[in-house]
């Protein structure tokens, strides 16, 4: 019979302890054999069978009620398991030990309790050891027989060697590792776990050619966008897939595993600085709360429902007007989060009554307010849209937050409300505003957050770039010199969870966006990530559309710029005052103007009401440190 179906446990649970009881016997009579020189004095075995009917109760107790050991997987033996095994055998040897000094056992030599406790642990050790050795040899045996994937691990530290291990633990995962790469000198030619670190990462095209590779794993979270960069450089010409651990934002539960591997993504070559959160305050602010959601289809709404549902929240609203897109989403998170009462509302927020209806049946702690029109070329064609959703939209939603008395009140912002040169702009603009009036005169927090673009939106640059190229190019960019700041969704999102933590009413926040970045630079990295060389694809250059920037800017030049408690997030200290009487004369003149649907009109009553909001700021020079 095959000896590692023999050591089996699944198959052989009874024979296991059968086993793990006569190596505990044979261990004591070995370690008097040992103590008298390979001889067993017949006069010993009088005290050898006091001392197992002393013993096996304690051996019974440790092994069945407090350590368990007889419950793991001998194929799966691990270090933590030794360490079980070490210290069970450890405190049994000790508790024998004192119970000999109190009632001792007549002619029994001390040192053989020391030896036993030796002989014992390896012995049992010896029959794990064994069926994980049979084990892993068996599953390198049926590499050859396979379909396997050829793969080599970018870093050998701690990440590299727990994928390696549930690469090894998990025969369908179609993975064989050939080899580890690391730029360390000092783990180049050692191995982990029977797998060798075969150079640093320079030599990747040699060891994919010689070892004829399919597949590329980086294993190090948070890779520095340097070395993604430089993978991609030096596999471009070979067409092979790359893979990567994602980062802090991805790893939000801190585990590491095989499934968390995913494609390399454009945001992993984006410069920046990590961010980190005040997890225990956001989990503070969130737990056990209704939060409600608007726009919770969106790309920002989701990703905001999936990070607030980590903080367990007694109930979860999800409301948007895309019945397909808060499907999926309310499909998403009642899979991966089931003691979460999930609720979604079909609504248009510009539809008044039913969004008071939603809020005055919810009644919401907390509302984060996503929900907007985002578009400029199209919002420059559709202004009454834009205007009615963005302003009267939110004012709908502001008016059921105040009505129902909803703690805070959270409003997304964007880059273009800064000297707004479209109407999509000065919508977001006047969004602001609104939060700096609602704060006036109302039991609700409110607090605006602005930032510029996020990566992977629907409808974002990148989507336009993907469509591009799987059309065979060329990609079109509008000007070889414009910027934007960009950040990823579940960044953007943690940092306004953050802001929402240290906001207060009135106040308005201003994500740190690092760097602005090309979007002519941002073509060409997608192209070789993308798996295709510059001179593949063209790069088209088409001209500004009606109401675009060159650049965006994240604050105007009259706003003070402050400090908060998170270095990622800056507050707008702008006053806090309007005059209520001719902001909502405004507000009616403007409501009035949409109807008309006359672009010029519209867009005059929108400067006139941000040209009110402007006579309160003072001059003064901006504080950033």
């Amino acid at each position: 019979m095959n000896l590692s179906k023999i050591l089996n446990l699944q198959k052989n649970f009874y024979l296991h302890i059968l086993l793990d009881t006569f190596s505990f016997i044979f261990s004591l009579i070995f370690s008097f054999f040992l103590r008298f020189e390979f001889t067993f004095p017949p006069q010993y075995w009088k005290i050898f069978y006091l001392l197992l009917l002393r013993e096996i109760p304690l051996f019974l107790i440790f092994y069945f009620l407090i350590f368990k050991i007889y419950s793991s997987l001998w194929e799966y033996f691990s270090l933590e398991s030794l360490k079980d095994l070490v210290l069970f055998i450890t405190l049994e040897k000790l508790l024998l030990y004192l119970s000999h000094l109190f009632f001792p056992i007549i002619g029994l030599p001390r040192s053989i309790i020391f030896i036993s406790y030796f002989t014992t642990i390896l012995f049992l050790f010896s029959y794990r050891a064994l069926t994980r050795w049979l084990h892993e040899r068996g599953r390198t045996k049926r590499y050859s027989n396979s379909s396997y994937k050829r793969v080599v691990l970018i870093g050998a530290g701690d990440a590299g060697e727990k994928i390696l291990r549930e690469i090894k633990s998990h025969n369908e995962l179609n993975y064989e590792v050939l080899g580890f790469l690391d730029d360390d000198p000092k783990k180049i030619g050692k191995s982990i776990h029977g797998i060798k670190v075969l150079g640093p990462i320079s030599s990747l095209p040699k060891i994919i050619r010689e070892k004829n590779i399919h597949e590329v794993l980086i294993a190090i979270p948070s890779a520095p966008p340097s070395l993604i960069r430089n993978i991609i450089n030096l596999t471009s010409k070979m067409r092979i897939s790359i893979k990567t651990l994602p980062g802090i934002w991805e790893l939000i539960d801190g585990r590491i595993s095989i499934n968390k591997i995913r494609n390399v993504k454009i945001e992993d070559l984006l410069e920046r600085d990590q961010i980190n959160l005040d997890i225990e305050k956001i989990g503070n602010y969130l737990k056990e709360k209704i939060i409600l959601v608007t726009g919770a289809g969106g790309s920002i709404g989701s990703e905001i429902c999936r990070q607030v549902a980590i903080y367990n929240p007694q109930r979860l609203i999800l409301l948007g007007r895309g019945e397909n897109s808060i499907f999926n989403i309310d499909l998403e998170l009642r899979r991966n989060f089931p003691n979460i009462e999930i609720k979604p509302y079909i609504a248009d927020i510009k539809d008044r009554n039913k969004i008071f209806y939603i809020f005055s049946k919810e009644k919401p702690d907390i509302v984060f307010h996503s929900a907007a029109h985002k578009h400029v070329p199209l919002m420059e064609e559709n202004p009454d849209e834009a205007v009615f959703n963005n302003i009267f939209g939110t004012i709908n939603v502001m008016d059921a937050s105040r009505e129902v008395r909803v703690k805070r009140f959270i409003f997304i912002s964007t880059d273009k409300a800064v000297y707004p040169t479209n109407i999509m702009g000065a919508t977001k603009r006047i969004g602001e505003i609104l939060v700096k009036y609602y704060a006036l005169n109302s039991e609700t927090e409110f607090i605006a957050v602005r930032f510029g673009n996020v990566l992977g939106s629907r409808g974002s640059v990148l989507e336009v770039f993907r469509k591009q190229i799987e059309q065979g190019g060329p990609i079109t960019v509008t000007h070889p010199d414009m910027e934007r700041y960009f950040m990823t969704i579940p960044e953007a999102v943690g940092l306004v969870l953050q802001a929402g933590v240290i906001g207060k009413s009135g106040d308005l926040f201003v994500l740190d966006m690092g760097k602005p970045m090309k979007i002519i630079d941002l073509a060409k990295n997608f192209i070789g990530l993308s798996g295709y060389d510059l001179g593949d694809i063209e790069i088209k250059i088409t001209g500004l559309r009606p109401g675009e920037k060159l650049k965006e800017e994240l604050w105007e030049k009259e706003e003070i710029i402050e400090k908060t408690e998170h270095p990622k997030i800056f507050k707008i200290a702008s006053p806090n005052h309007l005059d209520s009487y001719i902001f909502e004369e405004k507000l009616e003149k403007l409501e009035s103007v949409t109807k008309t649907r006359d672009k010029e009109k519209i867009w005059e009553v929108l400067k006139d009401i941000i040209e009110l909001s402007k006579k309160n700021y003072k001059n003064k020079e901006k504080i950033l440190g």
